[in-house]
């Protein structure tokens, strides 16, 4: 795939998003086994992040369920909560920016210690007692 988006509520084969260089993808994962089929050698997942990445994959959803009256796309509409957590989004990085992928917290306003090793963004846990190590490595 080269742009555009797709959608799979069914089952896939192995090399998933093999030769995709745009677009995006979301697949449903009722089995928890889709991770082992994906390229991941070209594409990147992540589960539905954005506000945006949610409307687009309810709204073709909810488009499928009105035009085929499918059983499947009926029972994750109206349990949708529960169901798009099972969905992976899938894209290749020329799409990492995208509003519909990015999330809130995006590399670009994480602040990234110089000390830090090969600059690696440092996180650390709020109220947490800090090594020296750990202080001086995530020194700002």
């Amino acid at each position: 795939m080269t742009g555009g988006v797709t959608v799979v509520l069914g089952n896939v084969g192995r090399n998933v998003g093999a030769g995709m260089t745009g677009g995006l993808g979301y697949f449903y994962d009722a089995d928890n086994d889709f991770e082992e089929k994906l390229n991941k050698e070209i594409v990147k997942m992540q589960r539905v992040v954005t506000p945006e990445g949610e409307a687009q994959l309810k709204t073709i959803i909810e488009r499928h369920m009105k035009k085929t009256g499918s059983p499947k796309a009926t029972r994750i509409i109206e349990n949708w909560d529960d169901e798009l957590k099972k969905f992976w989004q899938v894209y290749p990085p020329s799409e990492a920016k995208s509003p519909l992928v990015r999330d809130a917290i995006s590399e670009e306003l994480l602040r990234v210690s110089a000390a830090a090793p090969m600059g690696a963004a440092c996180f650390l846990p709020d109220g947490a007692n800090f090594s020296q190590e750990q202080t001086a490595r995530c020194a700002d």
